[in-house]
Protein backbone atom coordinates (compact mmCIF):
# COMPACT_ATOMS: atom_id res chain seq x y z
CA UNK A 1 0.00 0.00 0.00
CA UNK A 2 1.39 2.99 -1.08
CA UNK A 3 1.01 6.30 1.06
CA UNK A 4 -0.19 9.77 -0.65
CA UNK A 5 1.75 12.88 0.50
CA UNK A 6 0.44 15.73 -0.69
CA UNK A 7 2.10 19.42 0.33
CA UNK A 8 0.20 22.50 0.25
CA UNK A 9 -0.18 25.21 -2.25
CA UNK A 10 1.81 28.33 -1.22
CA UNK A 11 -0.79 31.03 -1.62
CA UNK A 12 0.77 33.72 0.11
CA UNK A 13 4.00 35.68 -0.85
CA UNK A 14 5.51 35.53 2.65
CA UNK A 15 6.51 32.09 3.18
CA UNK A 16 8.36 32.11 0.08
CA UNK A 17 10.57 34.95 1.42
CA UNK A 18 10.47 33.88 4.97
CA UNK A 19 12.16 30.69 3.25
CA UNK A 20 14.67 32.71 0.95
CA UNK A 21 15.66 34.82 4.32
CA UNK A 22 16.31 31.41 6.19
CA UNK A 23 18.96 30.31 3.44
CA UNK A 24 20.25 33.46 2.70
CA UNK A 25 20.75 34.28 6.81
CA UNK A 26 22.37 30.35 7.31
CA UNK A 27 24.79 31.11 4.18
CA UNK A 28 25.69 34.60 5.75
CA UNK A 29 25.94 32.88 8.81
CA UNK A 30 28.53 30.65 7.76
CA UNK A 31 30.43 33.12 5.83
CA UNK A 32 30.25 35.21 9.26
CA UNK A 33 31.72 31.77 11.12
CA UNK A 34 34.55 31.74 8.86
CA UNK A 35 35.56 35.32 9.34
CA UNK A 36 35.36 35.01 13.05
CA UNK A 37 37.70 31.97 12.88
CA UNK A 38 40.00 33.68 10.69
CA UNK A 39 40.19 36.36 12.69
CA UNK A 40 41.10 34.44 15.60
CA UNK A 41 43.63 32.62 13.81
CA UNK A 42 45.34 36.00 13.13
CA UNK A 43 44.83 36.61 17.49
CA UNK A 44 45.80 33.37 17.96
CA UNK A 45 49.19 33.85 15.91
CA UNK A 46 50.23 36.89 18.02
CA UNK A 47 49.60 39.08 14.73
CA UNK A 48 47.93 42.59 14.60
CA UNK A 49 47.20 42.67 10.77
CA UNK A 50 43.57 42.35 9.04
CA UNK A 51 42.50 39.34 7.64
CA UNK A 52 41.98 39.33 3.99
CA UNK A 53 39.16 40.62 2.62
CA UNK A 54 37.17 40.89 -0.38
CA UNK A 55 37.05 43.60 -2.71
CA UNK A 56 34.40 46.15 -1.52
CA UNK A 57 32.46 49.00 -3.24
CA UNK A 58 32.91 52.54 -1.89
CA UNK A 59 32.05 56.15 -2.77
CA UNK A 60 30.54 56.13 -6.36
CA UNK A 61 29.29 58.82 -8.09
CA UNK A 62 28.40 59.42 -11.46
CA UNK A 63 32.14 59.80 -12.86
CA UNK A 64 34.19 57.48 -10.04
CA UNK A 65 34.56 55.05 -7.61
CA UNK A 66 36.95 53.17 -5.12
CA UNK A 67 37.24 49.86 -5.43
CA UNK A 68 39.44 48.73 -1.57
CA UNK A 69 40.07 45.03 -0.41
CA UNK A 70 43.15 43.52 1.93
CA UNK A 71 45.39 41.05 0.49
CA UNK A 72 46.81 37.90 1.82
CA UNK A 73 50.48 39.03 1.41
CA UNK A 74 52.12 42.97 0.85
CA UNK A 75 52.05 44.03 -2.33
CA UNK A 76 50.96 46.35 -5.02
CA UNK A 77 47.26 46.47 -5.78
CA UNK A 78 46.47 45.57 -9.48
CA UNK A 79 42.79 45.45 -10.73
CA UNK A 80 41.00 45.84 -14.50
CA UNK A 81 37.57 46.99 -14.67
CA UNK A 82 35.32 48.09 -17.70
CA UNK A 83 32.14 48.11 -18.57
CA UNK A 84 31.70 44.40 -19.70
CA UNK A 85 33.18 41.38 -18.67
CA UNK A 86 35.84 41.36 -20.78
CA UNK A 87 36.96 44.65 -18.86
CA UNK A 88 39.79 46.19 -21.25
CA UNK A 89 40.83 49.00 -18.44
CA UNK A 90 43.33 49.33 -15.57
CA UNK A 91 43.74 50.44 -12.00
CA UNK A 92 46.77 50.23 -9.67
CA UNK A 93 47.44 51.31 -5.62
CA UNK A 94 51.49 51.61 -6.24
CA UNK A 95 51.29 51.39 -2.49
CA UNK A 96 52.91 48.66 -0.82
CA UNK A 97 51.11 46.79 1.76
CA UNK A 98 47.81 44.69 2.53
CA UNK A 99 45.21 47.16 2.58
CA UNK A 100 43.91 48.73 -0.95
CA UNK A 101 41.86 51.18 -2.54
CA UNK A 102 41.87 51.65 -6.25
CA UNK A 103 40.32 55.08 -7.60
CA UNK A 104 38.74 54.37 -11.02
CA UNK A 105 38.18 58.05 -12.64
CA UNK A 106 36.16 59.08 -15.91
CA UNK A 107 33.46 57.02 -15.91
CA UNK A 108 29.90 57.11 -17.16
CA UNK A 109 26.91 58.37 -15.32
CA UNK A 110 24.19 55.33 -14.94
CA UNK A 111 26.46 52.66 -15.93
CA UNK A 112 27.56 48.92 -14.98
CA UNK A 113 31.12 48.65 -14.72
CA UNK A 114 32.57 45.16 -13.88
CA UNK A 115 35.94 44.67 -11.97
CA UNK A 116 38.86 42.12 -11.14
CA UNK A 117 41.68 42.09 -8.78
CA UNK A 118 44.44 40.64 -8.96
CA UNK A 119 45.27 37.30 -6.83
CA UNK A 120 42.47 37.54 -4.72
CA UNK A 121 40.08 34.59 -5.42
CA UNK A 122 36.53 35.96 -5.51
CA UNK A 123 38.18 39.20 -6.56
CA UNK A 124 35.17 39.80 -9.15
CA UNK A 125 32.58 42.41 -9.14
CA UNK A 126 30.50 45.01 -10.35
CA UNK A 127 28.50 48.24 -9.69
CA UNK A 128 26.66 50.80 -11.31
CA UNK A 129 27.53 54.40 -11.34
CA UNK A 130 25.51 56.92 -10.12
CA UNK A 131 22.28 58.72 -12.24
CA UNK A 132 22.22 62.34 -13.23
CA UNK A 133 19.64 64.88 -13.36
CA UNK A 134 16.46 65.38 -11.79
CA UNK A 135 14.04 62.90 -13.36
CA UNK A 136 16.58 59.96 -12.54
CA UNK A 137 15.25 57.04 -10.88
CA UNK A 138 16.79 55.08 -7.52
CA UNK A 139 16.35 53.02 -4.35
CA UNK A 140 18.17 53.97 -1.31
CA UNK A 141 18.45 51.56 1.96
CA UNK A 142 18.93 52.94 5.36
CA UNK A 143 19.89 50.77 8.32
CA UNK A 144 21.55 51.82 11.61
CA UNK A 145 23.13 50.25 15.11
CA UNK A 146 24.36 47.08 12.87
CA UNK A 147 25.21 45.08 15.70
CA UNK A 148 27.73 41.93 16.31
CA UNK A 149 27.37 39.63 13.65
CA UNK A 150 24.48 37.92 15.46
CA UNK A 151 21.43 36.34 13.55
CA UNK A 152 19.24 39.58 13.71
CA UNK A 153 21.90 41.24 11.67
CA UNK A 154 22.77 38.87 9.16
CA UNK A 155 18.66 39.03 8.69
CA UNK A 156 18.41 42.64 7.74
CA UNK A 157 21.62 41.68 5.91
CA UNK A 158 19.23 39.28 3.91
CA UNK A 159 16.44 42.12 3.46
CA UNK A 160 18.85 43.98 2.15
CA UNK A 161 20.38 41.74 -0.52
CA UNK A 162 17.16 40.76 -1.66
CA UNK A 163 15.94 44.72 -1.86
CA UNK A 164 18.87 45.59 -4.12
CA UNK A 165 19.18 48.70 -3.41
CA UNK A 166 21.50 51.08 -5.25
CA UNK A 167 23.22 52.51 -2.26
CA UNK A 168 23.18 52.42 1.34
CA UNK A 169 23.38 55.00 4.20
CA UNK A 170 24.15 53.50 7.62
CA UNK A 171 23.17 55.96 10.96
CA UNK A 172 26.14 54.97 12.46
CA UNK A 173 27.54 52.55 15.37
CA UNK A 174 28.75 50.20 12.36
CA UNK A 175 30.36 47.43 14.88
CA UNK A 176 29.88 46.82 18.48
CA UNK A 177 30.89 46.75 21.31
CA UNK A 178 33.42 49.01 20.22
CA UNK A 179 35.01 51.18 16.73
CA UNK A 180 37.99 48.76 16.75
CA UNK A 181 39.80 47.20 13.80
CA UNK A 182 39.84 43.57 14.96
CA UNK A 183 35.79 43.99 15.03
CA UNK A 184 35.09 44.81 11.47
CA UNK A 185 35.47 41.88 9.39
CA UNK A 186 33.20 39.26 11.15
CA UNK A 187 30.47 42.45 12.48
CA UNK A 188 30.41 44.26 9.75
CA UNK A 189 32.38 43.02 6.08
CA UNK A 190 31.04 39.35 6.32
CA UNK A 191 27.42 39.92 7.05
CA UNK A 192 27.54 42.29 3.96
CA UNK A 193 30.37 40.52 1.98
CA UNK A 194 27.82 39.74 -1.03
CA UNK A 195 25.87 42.78 -0.83
CA UNK A 196 29.33 45.26 -0.85
CA UNK A 197 30.86 44.03 -3.82
CA UNK A 198 28.03 45.80 -5.79
CA UNK A 199 26.64 48.38 -3.51
CA UNK A 200 28.32 51.09 -2.04
CA UNK A 201 27.93 52.85 1.50
CA UNK A 202 28.02 55.80 2.86
CA UNK A 203 28.19 55.55 6.89
CA UNK A 204 28.55 57.87 10.07
CA UNK A 205 30.10 58.06 13.25
CA UNK A 206 28.03 56.41 15.91
CA UNK A 207 29.59 56.95 19.48
CA UNK A 208 30.45 53.06 19.56
CA UNK A 209 32.48 53.97 16.51
CA UNK A 210 34.48 56.18 18.44
CA UNK A 211 35.80 53.56 20.98
CA UNK A 212 38.42 52.15 20.72
CA UNK A 213 41.01 54.84 18.66
CA UNK A 214 39.03 57.71 18.15
CA UNK A 215 37.28 56.71 14.94
CA UNK A 216 40.71 55.58 13.33
CA UNK A 217 39.19 51.87 12.29
CA UNK A 218 36.62 53.52 10.95
CA UNK A 219 38.74 56.07 8.35
CA UNK A 220 40.85 53.44 7.42
CA UNK A 221 37.96 50.61 6.53
CA UNK A 222 35.60 53.20 4.63
CA UNK A 223 37.10 55.31 1.66
CA UNK A 224 34.65 58.62 1.78
CA UNK A 225 33.79 61.27 0.29
CA UNK A 226 36.58 63.93 1.55
CA UNK A 227 34.80 67.51 1.05
CA UNK A 228 34.60 68.49 4.90
CA UNK A 229 36.96 71.24 5.76
CA UNK A 230 39.57 69.48 6.88
CA UNK A 231 39.64 67.07 4.33
CA UNK A 232 38.89 63.59 7.15
CA UNK A 233 35.82 62.44 5.55
CA UNK A 234 33.81 62.95 9.24
CA UNK A 235 31.41 64.35 7.70
CA UNK A 236 30.62 65.07 4.16
CA UNK A 237 28.37 65.36 1.45
CA UNK A 238 27.40 63.55 -2.36
CA UNK A 239 25.01 63.75 -4.73
CA UNK A 240 22.91 60.63 -6.46
CA UNK A 241 20.77 61.52 -9.28
CA UNK A 242 18.18 64.32 -7.89
CA UNK A 243 19.05 64.14 -4.40
CA UNK A 244 21.77 65.45 -2.49
CA UNK A 245 22.94 63.71 0.75
CA UNK A 246 24.47 65.46 3.85
CA UNK A 247 26.41 62.82 6.21
CA UNK A 248 26.96 64.88 9.31
CA UNK A 249 29.14 63.56 12.85
CA UNK A 250 26.77 63.89 15.81
CA UNK A 251 29.55 62.62 17.92
CA UNK A 252 31.16 66.69 17.86
CA UNK A 253 28.47 67.71 20.13
CA UNK A 254 29.94 64.84 22.42
CA UNK A 255 33.05 63.18 22.59
CA UNK A 256 34.66 63.47 19.34
CA UNK A 257 37.32 66.10 20.06
CA UNK A 258 38.73 66.31 16.18
CA UNK A 259 37.16 69.05 15.48
CA UNK A 260 34.10 71.64 16.40
CA UNK A 261 30.41 71.25 16.05
CA UNK A 262 30.94 75.24 14.95
CA UNK A 263 33.40 74.37 11.86
CA UNK A 264 30.44 71.67 10.76
CA UNK A 265 27.50 74.05 11.24
CA UNK A 266 28.80 76.54 9.32
CA UNK A 267 30.39 73.99 6.21
CA UNK A 268 26.64 72.62 6.69
CA UNK A 269 25.05 75.96 5.94
CA UNK A 270 27.12 76.20 2.91
CA UNK A 271 26.86 73.14 1.54
CA UNK A 272 23.35 73.11 1.77
CA UNK A 273 22.97 76.98 -0.02
CA UNK A 274 25.48 75.81 -2.93
CA UNK A 275 23.41 72.40 -3.61
CA UNK A 276 20.80 72.85 -6.57
CA UNK A 277 19.26 69.40 -6.16
CA UNK A 278 15.59 68.91 -5.72
CA UNK A 279 15.52 66.37 -2.59
CA UNK A 280 17.62 67.37 0.23
CA UNK A 281 18.54 63.92 2.74
CA UNK A 282 20.66 64.26 6.02
CA UNK A 283 21.62 61.88 8.45
CA UNK A 284 23.99 61.56 11.62
CA UNK A 285 24.17 59.11 14.54
CA UNK A 286 22.11 60.89 17.33
CA UNK A 287 18.44 61.53 16.65
CA UNK A 288 16.92 65.26 17.27
CA UNK A 289 13.61 63.80 17.73
CA UNK A 290 13.04 60.23 19.55
CA UNK A 291 10.48 58.75 21.83
CA UNK A 292 12.90 55.55 22.50
CA UNK A 293 15.41 55.57 25.52
CA UNK A 294 17.90 58.33 24.22
CA UNK A 295 15.79 60.43 23.15
CA UNK A 296 16.47 63.27 20.73
CA UNK A 297 19.32 65.05 21.03
CA UNK A 298 18.44 69.09 22.55
CA UNK A 299 22.14 70.59 21.72
CA UNK A 300 21.86 69.15 18.50
CA UNK A 301 18.21 69.69 17.94
CA UNK A 302 18.64 73.49 19.02
CA UNK A 303 22.23 73.71 16.86
CA UNK A 304 21.01 72.51 13.66
CA UNK A 305 17.47 71.79 13.22
CA UNK A 306 17.92 76.05 11.96
CA UNK A 307 19.68 74.92 9.31
CA UNK A 308 17.97 71.94 8.07
CA UNK A 309 14.57 73.59 8.01
CA UNK A 310 16.15 76.92 6.11
CA UNK A 311 17.34 74.90 3.44
CA UNK A 312 14.45 73.04 3.39
CA UNK A 313 15.68 69.81 4.03
CA UNK A 314 13.20 67.14 3.07
CA UNK A 315 14.18 64.21 5.20
CA UNK A 316 16.62 63.57 8.02
CA UNK A 317 17.71 59.65 9.31
CA UNK A 318 19.28 59.40 12.51
CA UNK A 319 19.81 55.89 14.82
CA UNK A 320 21.24 55.18 18.25
CA UNK A 321 18.04 54.56 20.09
CA UNK A 322 17.33 50.83 18.86
CA UNK A 323 14.05 50.91 17.12
CA UNK A 324 11.83 52.47 14.55
CA UNK A 325 10.13 55.76 14.18
CA UNK A 326 8.96 58.35 11.62
CA UNK A 327 7.49 62.14 13.17
CA UNK A 328 4.82 64.10 11.21
CA UNK A 329 6.44 66.71 9.21
CA UNK A 330 8.26 68.97 11.92
CA UNK A 331 9.08 72.61 10.10
CA UNK A 332 8.78 70.86 7.33
CA UNK A 333 11.44 67.67 7.63
CA UNK A 334 10.35 64.30 8.28
CA UNK A 335 12.80 62.78 10.79
CA UNK A 336 13.16 58.84 10.47
CA UNK A 337 14.43 56.96 12.96
CA UNK A 338 16.25 53.94 12.01
CA UNK A 339 18.38 52.22 14.67
CA UNK A 340 16.98 48.42 14.07
CA UNK A 341 20.18 47.02 12.12
CA UNK A 342 20.55 44.25 14.00
CA UNK A 343 21.75 45.52 18.01
CA UNK A 344 19.02 44.60 20.74
CA UNK A 345 15.90 46.76 20.49
CA UNK A 346 14.90 49.12 22.54
CA UNK A 347 11.51 49.87 23.12
CA UNK A 348 9.72 52.65 21.72
CA UNK A 349 6.68 54.99 22.81
CA UNK A 350 4.90 57.57 20.95
CA UNK A 351 5.63 61.41 21.29
CA UNK A 352 3.05 64.15 20.09
CA UNK A 353 4.94 64.37 16.69
CA UNK A 354 5.20 60.71 16.26
CA UNK A 355 3.22 59.68 12.68
CA UNK A 356 4.43 56.03 13.67
CA UNK A 357 6.85 53.75 15.92
CA UNK A 358 7.75 50.30 16.50
CA UNK A 359 10.72 48.40 18.84
CA UNK A 360 11.54 46.14 15.66
CA UNK A 361 14.94 44.94 13.31
CA UNK A 362 13.83 46.82 9.94
CA UNK A 363 15.73 48.20 6.83
CA UNK A 364 14.22 51.57 5.35
CA UNK A 365 14.06 51.47 1.78
CA UNK A 366 13.26 54.94 -0.05
CA UNK A 367 12.94 55.21 -3.62
CA UNK A 368 12.85 58.55 -6.01
CA UNK A 369 11.22 58.65 -9.15
CA UNK A 370 11.74 62.49 -9.87
CA UNK A 371 9.81 64.79 -8.26
CA UNK A 372 8.31 61.42 -6.47
CA UNK A 373 9.69 59.80 -3.45
CA UNK A 374 8.14 56.76 -1.65
CA UNK A 375 9.48 55.54 1.73
CA UNK A 376 8.79 52.20 3.32
CA UNK A 377 10.69 50.15 6.44
CA UNK A 378 10.69 46.45 6.13
CA UNK A 379 11.56 43.44 8.79
CA UNK A 380 13.50 40.73 7.98
CA UNK A 381 10.74 38.79 6.83
CA UNK A 382 9.27 41.40 4.59
CA UNK A 383 6.12 42.61 6.24
CA UNK A 384 6.02 46.64 5.41
CA UNK A 385 5.85 48.51 9.05
CA UNK A 386 5.21 51.93 7.58
CA UNK A 387 4.86 53.63 4.41
CA UNK A 388 5.59 57.46 3.67
CA UNK A 389 4.85 59.68 0.18
CA UNK A 390 6.14 62.77 -0.46
CA UNK A 391 6.06 64.83 -3.84
CA UNK A 392 7.69 67.86 -5.56
CA UNK A 393 5.70 70.40 -7.65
Amino acid sequence: MHRRCSIPRMTSGKLPNRLKTTFRVARLGLETALAGGRSRLVTLRGKTRPSPRDPYVQNVSSSSAVIAWVSEEPGVGLLEYGQNPQLGREGIDARVGRRHAVSLPNLDPASTYHYRVAGVEGGAGRFRTAPEGEDSHFVFAVIGDSGRGRKQQLAVAALLERSEPDLILHTGDVVYPSGEDRHYDRRFFAPYRRLLKEVPIFPVLGNHDLEGGKGAAYLANFHLPRNDPRGTGRYYSFDWGGAHFVALDSELYHADDSGSPEEQKAWLERDLGETRQPWKVAYLHRPLYSSSRHGGDEKIRVDLEPVLVRHGVDLVFCGHDHAYERTVPIRGVTHVLSGGGGKRLYPVGRSEWTAFSKSAYHAVLVRVDGGRLSLKAVEPDGTVLDRMNLGRT
